[in-house]
């Protein structure tokens, strides 16, 4: 792994790439795992020029550290998320600055602790709802990943905008769906921006954009006219007056939502997803995760979480082996130095948890799935138990843009799992193979056909 020369600026060693590389990444193979395959999974940080532009990919705990939190000043939006502007405009996800600060400052009570133990009572009724809205019956065949995009997105509607979003599940999972296609496409495009798009695919993005902002016109305008909502997010965003009394312009209250609804529930559902396939393949832990569930005296409650150290040690495993955020990346803004490197301003740096979640020098046996890495030797879970370092385990991201849904999360992650494994047991259907589909949020390609089995 030679260092290379460009621009008279040396850089970090990067995998050769050549004609059909380049036709793979076309066709969507992730570039990571081209890193992976030309052996530089192991590396700290990797180079490569992609689109005419500079990208780091930063794999070492220490150096994801550093680029989360002492440079944090120095960066701005990744590509991925500067391209999600059309659509989220400038919600959390997509503001910076002053802006990003005052919006993170009003929306931050609506995930402090004491909300969120409000919250677990009816992420686990939507649970326990779940089978007979989905109609979940035995032997039945269903798409596990439609079905966790449904529930999450009910529980998000009802918590943190007091909305029933039952009858919209279809039309926001089908749009949210056929935009990460098209933003998919347009990041494999040299220069080319979401609103350049191709006519067919432009038309495809507008009707997908719409449909989604239907429902949020809708959250709102039900919300201001019944002057509803209480503590909710929602109600927080109409409320909201500026230095000058003036209230929070509606294309600003719109964007927060679109990106609450999307980001709210997108995450949890992935997990969700990626978790019980692999507790279809590892009966074991399934076995395990049964036994705890039905040790409790009934329904899964808030203060049942810290009897579930099996349940929380599950869903931390599966997020090590597919973090739905499976990388973060972020725009370097002003010359910096990370490690014994010098990334220019302009140039990309994106620390992947996709390879750092699974580097062998932080993770024995890192292909394996083990949840018992997450237990202490008194049985309990402690997300430090691994003794991985700081920095290589980051399912949420770190520093001043880390998920600030994080704990709504994991709360809503095992609220769920526990509510639904008291009855259930999905089996992959026979035969269907399985492929990651690195978006926006990991998915699954084509979804997660499984067979239904009561217990």
């Amino acid at each position: 792994m030679s260092v290379s020369v460009q621009d008279g600026m040396r850089r970090p060693p990067g995998p050769k790439l050549g004609p059909p590389d380049y036709l793979r990444l076309l066709r969507g193979t992730p570039v990571t795992d081209l890193i992976v395959e030309k052996g530089f999974g192991s590396a700290d940080l990797v180079h490569l020029t992609l689109q005419g532009e500079h990208c780091y990919f930063v794999l070492a705990p220490d150096l994801v550290c550093e680029l989360f939190l002492r440079l944090a000043r120095s960066t701005g939006k990744g590509r991925s998320t500067e391209r999600s502007r059309p659509l989220l405009g400038d919600g959390l996800l997509t503001s910076s600055g002053d802006l990003h600060r005052r919006q993170r400052r009003l929306i931050q009570p609506a995930f402090h602790a004491a909300q969120i133990r409000g919250y677990a009572r009816v992420m686990a009724e939507e649970a326990v709802r779940l089978p007979a809205t989905g109609d979940w019956a035995d032997g039945a065949t269903r798409d596990v990943a439609a079905d966790m995009a449904a529930v999450t997105l009910r529980i998000v509607g009802r918590t943190l905008f007091t909305t029933d979003l039952s009858a919209d599940a279809s039309t926001v999972t089908d749009a949210a769906t056929k935009l990460i296609h098209l933003h998919l496409r347009s990041l494999s495009m040299r220069r080319q921006l979401l609103g350049r798009l191709p006519l067919p695919g432009r038309r495809a993005w507008d009707t997908a954009a719409a449909d989604l902002d239907r429902v949020v016109q809708r959250m709102v305008t039900e919300s201001r006219e019944s002057g509803a909502g209480g503590d909710s997010v929602l109600a927080m965003l109409l409320a909201a007056r500026d230095s000058d009394g003036a209230p929070m312009p509606d294309r600003q209250v719109r964007d927060e939502v679109m990106t609450l609804l999307l980001a709210g529930h997108e995450t949890t559902a992935n997990a969700l997803t990626w978790t019980w396939l692999l507790l279809d393949q590892h009966p074991e832990a399934a076995a395990r995760l049964h036994a705890e569930v039905d040790a409790l005296p009934g329904p899964p409650t808030v203060d049942d979480l810290a009897a579930l150290p099996w349940t929380n040690a599950v869903l931390a495993e599966s997020m090590r082996v597919y973090p739905p955020a499976w990388a973060s990346g972020r725009r370097i803004l002003a010359d910096v130095t990370l490690g014994e490197w010098t990334l220019p301003a302009g140039s990309l740096a994106s620390a992947v948890q996709w390879i750092t979640h699974r580097d062998p020098r932080w993770w024995p046996d890192p292909q394996q799935f083990r949840p018992a890495r997450w237990l202490t030797p008194e049985g309990t879970y402690d997300e430090s138990a691994p003794g991985q370092p700081r920095g290589a385990y980051f399912p949420f991201g770190m520093g001043n843009r880390v998920c600030i849904g994080a704990s709504f999360a994991r709360t809503e992650a095992a609220m769920v799992l526990a509510s639904l494994a008291r009855e259930w047991a999905p089996t992959l259907v026979a035969g269907h193979e399985v492929t990651p589909l690195p978006a926006t949020i990991l998915r699954p390609r084509g979804g997660l056909p499984m067979v239904l089995h009561r217990r």
